[in-house]
């Protein structure tokens, strides 16, 4: 199984809205084939995993097949997965974690109806892991939220003049592809945009070593127009598409502009709270578009808000080791924060690597009792 769920990482970024999904088949404790879901509408990990021992002159009748997902048992854009296990004669079928789909899910009922034996429940946790942003998205049709920022020693972003290239190492910031080839949405605000200039594209190999890189849907948070024409997120060379989140306090010959460079402009309500556009609406919309996760780079205003708001389900640090110090530096995170540290919100499940000098801090936030958001 452990083997399945590293064969469903390969196509990270790659099967949104479907989820990732590996496959090894199995006999006589001999690996005959292995298969993993490369792209949406494409062979699922199960029906992929039959093709390559066929393929391969195996014969898969009598075998076990471990899938990180539960089979499907629908008519989607391919077949049913349950009776391609059946059609291989395979006698059981062991998966990690069942399938959360209303349409997909009940597989294992059908394989236990047809006779195979099956077995659920086998390292479930590392599995949903994998899958986090395919079952956030089915129980609240909203984006999962990784909040990601590079920071010093002493959690600023950059100097009290505003100088915050480079902080973390090259090691740091080709990492942090990583992250953007595996979200189907990436977030800046307006400032971010300006003084960064960024491409908010996958540019590090590493990142998509087994399929192609996922350039995500870049969103650009600027409510009164404030990005010029002529920055880097609106260059018509990059691939994938840009989008601009805004309000009616953005010029209409602006928004006529970006729509000349076929930039989507979404107009969005004015948060209360931040005369920023509403992020909670901002999100709502993109569940409808089907988009299950986005990335949060910044700057701290923006990272601020979806904090503030308890909307960050994960956080991405890159630490420096370098000290800043000034009160009128930038820290990592704005907005308002919490009054007592009894309500800011901590990361379970934390995990931390290093990339040569700066280390990496990953982590779940906790869910907050009080209101079952984190």
């Amino acid at each position: 199984m452990q083997r399945a769920i590293e064969l469903a990482e390969r196509a990270r970024g790659n099967t949104s809205p479907n989820p990732l999904v590996g496959a090894v088949i199995v006999r006589d404790n001999k690996v005959l084939a292995e298969g993993w879901h490369k792209q949406a509408g494409k062979a699922h990990a199960e029906v992929d995993a039959i093709q390559n021992a066929k393929a391969d002159d195996q014969t898969t009748k009598d075998s076990t097949i471990y899938v990180s997902l539960e089979p499907c048992s629908h008519h989607g854009k391919t077949p049913p997965c349950t009776q391609a296990i059946i059609d291989a004669g395979i006698s059981t079928v062991v998966y990690a974690t069942s399938d959360t789909n209303i349409d997909a899910s009940g597989g294992a009922e059908s394989l236990r109806d047809a006779g195979l034996e099956v077995i659920g429940g086998v390292c479930e946790e590392q599995a949903r892991y994998v899958n986090r942003f395919f079952f956030h998205y089915q129980e609240h049709a909203t984006p999962f939220v990784i909040a990601k920022f590079a920071s010093s020693l002493d959690g600023r972003t950059a100097t009290r003049t505003g100088n915050s290239q480079w902080i973390t190492g090259s090691d740091a910031r080709k990492h942090g592809h990583v992250a953007r080839q595996a979200v189907d949405a990436i977030i800046v605000g307006a400032q971010t945009a300006i003084a960064d200039q960024p491409q908010l594209t996958v540019r590090n190999p590493d990142a998509h070593r087994h399929t192609h890189p996922a350039h995500p849907l870049r969103i650009l948070m600027d409510s009164k127009g404030r990005v010029p024409l002529s920055n880097s997120l609106f260059d018509k060379s990059l691939p994938g598409n840009t989008v601009v989140a805004t309000t009616d306090a953005m010029p209409d010959d602006h928004a006529t502009k970006l729509k000349e460079q076929n930039i989507e402009v979404i107009k969005l309500p004015i948060s209360m709270q931040t005369h920023y556009p509403d992020i909670t609406q901002l999100l709502k919309q993109l569940g409808k578009r089907k988009i299950q996760s986005v990335l949060v780079e910044g700057g701290n205003t923006v990272i601020g808000d979806f904090l503030d708001n308890e909307l960050i389900d994960e956080v991405w640090a890159f630490i420096a080791p370098v000290l800043i110090g000034g009160n009128n530096a930038a820290p990592s995170i704005g907005g308002l924060g919490f009054d007592q540290l009894s309500s800011a919100p901590r990361l379970t499940n934390v995990t931390v690597e290093y990339l040569n000098e700066d280390i990496l801090v990953k982590g779940i936030l906790v869910k907050n009792k009080s209101n079952g958001v984190f």
